[in-house]
């Protein structure tokens, strides 16, 4: 994307008036306000002048091509406009106007109408549906929004036009500036992506948030944001279906699933966020702590016991550590405090400690090597000289280089402290769990800078055995594969599964078993894909004569509900149950999205606890592929199970190496055949050897 796109050096304005609440005015007057040095062009056909300018009847008429045309009328009015700006040659436009895809049919047959027109000419088209944008940088102000809040160093993209204007009334309030501030609206044509990568490489930009309802291209914004130092902070609302139908009918956004979403943002190392609240304190974290050492290691101070053990709780649910202090820590902090304060972590230096006993205790807990970050606790004792503590504590700050934090409990008494604190770039915190929140999110960011590299999609992609088999299933709805294909797949990746056999016979299935019980007959997948559902199953047959009899019955069923009056049973080795395990993926994006054209996330794998109980425990979490084997194991250790897995109270630890291997494989095999839109494995039986999948389903979509 091209810098000059967001830099215009001449703008008309399509929907001025004299009715100054009008948007098209609001927008002039905030263009003008904010010192364009520009040329600027209103255009209303009512009008000879306004704001003593030249106001002209249509677009066509302008005396030059402005480099962009802002566009601020009803719907119904604007392809006749863009039609204009196609005629005058326009680099670019902003539609500010609504009643496009988000109203339904009509208004998507619009936009699509005018998306077609300036891609088939290379205009880029900001919007329709939004606020429009300020770039500082430049005074461009080509918005409706009541303030700005002026210059600065964070960049914000959000595709919420309302939601950009709290976030900017917030900003004001604590005096925090931006460069830029690109609201997308229904992203008809520029998208975050393109955003994105313009503001990582803008020296003058060191925090960016975004506010996404949609990604364009998953693949895409991970590669961009994963390869900056620079904090991307991010809220995604979603996580329920009503939130999901909201966002459907603000934007028009096909909603991903929010775990595709949530695993997205971790891949790409993103700060991710859940309100505005805790949006605005970790922006104030990043923008004014970005050369401060943030770690997960902790050390607390405060004149209360109370708080201290609730900091230290807080700490703990959110995976920080409170670290034991060094005896020479300890030792310096008993020769200033009273007898009776603590000088283990949290110190407390009691009630009645003064703004001196704050700022020497600050200053040696600081100096303990092992010791990341700071959060300074305060109570409004009668004593407590806030004010001052404040003062000391900005003090203390400006010496090191480890990150303070503070958090002043109180209401009216804290006032006065709290504001030096601002004044002084400290980051104050209403509650210590936010504190605690903000202060992982920030460590954790910091800690991820550096990790693997992803591996490459040509890494992962091996030669196709079984390309025409699966083309022969193909079509543009889901279809379930036949066993039997199935575990072709899986042999052609060496992925590990209990010997079994296809058959329709029960002649044949009588020979497999003679020599393999105990065994399980259940239907093919492609007959009943839940068998536990159907009496599709039967486990733990351990001689012929009950083989013989639960085949004929299984048999029976299966031509009771599909109508197919030979079908094929699978008869499979039965194995000790020691640890199920569930593997699953959904595929988000067609079938080229591994494609460099191709749009959409790829593979969202999850793991947890399998077996038929795995959506009652919901143990799961998700790795989007394609993913390095240290952050798959990293992930992996979030589960409960996985305390199993490295051997729990005692017991031996699994073939956690087999299972890491396992899901290596897996995801070798869904690049190399993206046709697979779902899959399950259910359950993978893990013991100390070996971890092999007894059952699996896979689905197949263009």
């Amino acid at each position: 994307m091209n810098q000059n796109i967001i830099n215009p050096k001449s703008i008309a304005i399509v929907g001025v008036s004299e009715n100054k609440k009008k948007i098209g005015s609001v927008i002039l007057e905030n263009l003008l306000r904010d010192g364009f040095k520009g040329d600027i062009y209103p255009v209303n056909p009512k009008y000879e002048e306004l704001r003593e300018l030249k106001c002209y009847s249509s677009i066509k008429d302008l005396p030059d091509t402005p480099e962009m045309v802002c566009i601020a009328i009803p719907s119904l009015a604007v392809e006749n406009i863009v039609d204009e700006c196609i005629e005058k040659k326009v680099k670019s436009i902003v539609i500010i106007s609504s009643g496009f895809k988000e109203i339904g049919e009509a208004g998507r047959n619009l936009e699509e109408s005018i998306q077609k027109k300036t891609k088939n000419v290379g205009i880029r088209v900001l919007g329709p549906n939004c606020l429009g944008f300020i770039n500082n940088k430049e005074n461009i102000n080509l918005s409706f929004v009541r303030k700005n809040p002026g210059i600065g160093s964070i960049a914000f993209i959000s595709q919420s036009g309302a939601f950009c204007t709290s976030i900017l009334d917030m900003a004001l309030e604590s005096n925090i500036g931006f460069s830029h501030i690109f609201s997308l609206g229904n992203k008809s044509d520029i998208n975050e992506n393109e955003l994105l990568d313009l503001l990582i490489k803008d020296k003058d930009v060191e925090t960016i948030i975004l506010y996404l309802e949609q990604f364009f291209d998953g693949k895409e914004f991970i590669n961009i944001a994963r390869n900056t130092k620079k904090p991307i902070i991010t809220i995604v609302p979603g996580g329920s279906e009503k939130a999901e139908e909201a966002i459907s009918s603000h934007t028009g956004s096909l909603v991903s699933s929010y775990d595709t979403t949530i695993a997205t943002l971790k891949k790409a190392n993103n700060i991710q966020v859940d309100s505005a609240n805790e949006l605005f304190y970790t922006v104030k974290a990043a923008d004014l702590y970005g050369e401060k050492n943030i770690g997960k290691r902790i050390g607390i101070l405060t004149n209360a016991g109370g708080p201290g053990v609730m900091a230290t709780s807080s700490a703990e649910q959110n995976n920080l550590e409170i670290i034991d202090l060094e005896e020479k820590t300890r030792t310096q902090l008993k020769e200033i405090l009273h007898d009776a304060s603590s000088s283990q972590n949290p110190v407390d230096i009691l009630g009645d400690a003064l703004a001196r006993d704050y700022e020497r205790s600050l200053a040696i807990l600081l100096k303990d090597p092992l010791i990341d970050t700071v959060l300074v606790l305060l109570t409004p004792q009668l004593v407590t000289e806030i004010s001052l503590t404040a003062e000391k504590i900005a003090k203390v700050s400006k010496e090191t280089n480890k990150a303070i934090f503070t958090c002043f409990l109180g209401g009216d008494d804290v006032k006065a402290g709290i504001g030096i604190l601002e004044e002084m770039d400290i980051v104050n915190f209403p509650s210590i769990k936010e504190a605690m929140n903000t202060i992982y999110k920030m460590a954790d960011f910091r800690k991820k800078i550096a990790r693997e590299k992803i591996p490459l999609i040509k890494d992962l992609t091996k030669k196709r055995e079984n390309s025409e088999l699966i083309e022969k299933y193909l079509s543009d709805e889901p279809v379930i594969l036949p066993d039997k294909v199935t575990y072709k797949l899986l042999k052609e990746f060496d992925i590990k599964f209990a010997d079994y056999l296809s058959t329709a016979s029960l002649e044949e299935a009588v020979e497999f078993a003679s020599t393999r019980f105990p065994i399980v007959v259940k239907a093919d997948s492609s007959d009943l894909a839940h068998k536990t559902d159907f009496e599709g199953l039967y486990l733990d047959i351990r001689n012929i004569t009950e083989l013989e009899e639960k085949f004929t019955t299984l048999r029976e069923t299966i031509t009771k509900i599909t109508g197919n009056a030979s079908p094929e049973i699978l008869v499979q080795k039965m194995l000790d149950t020691d640890t199920e395990i569930f593997l699953g993926t959904n595929r988000e994006g067609d079938m080229d999205v591994y494609e460099d054209k191709g749009l959409g996330f790829g593979h969202l794998l999850a793991f947890g606890h399998g077996g038929i109980y795995t959506e009652i425990y919901k143990d799961i979490k998700h790795i989007l592929i394609p993913e390095c084997s240290s952050r798959i194991e990293e992930i992996m250790e979030e589960t409960k199970i996985w305390e199993i897995v490295e051997g729990y109270r005692g017991k031996a630890s699994l073939a956690k190496k087999d299972l890491i291997d396992l899901i290596e494989k897996v995801q070798r095999l869904l690049i190399t055949y993206p046709e697979i839109v779902s899959m399950d494995m259910n359950p993978v039986i893990l013991d100390e050897k070996a971890a092999i999948v007894v059952d699996a389903k896979i689905y197949i979509k263009k």
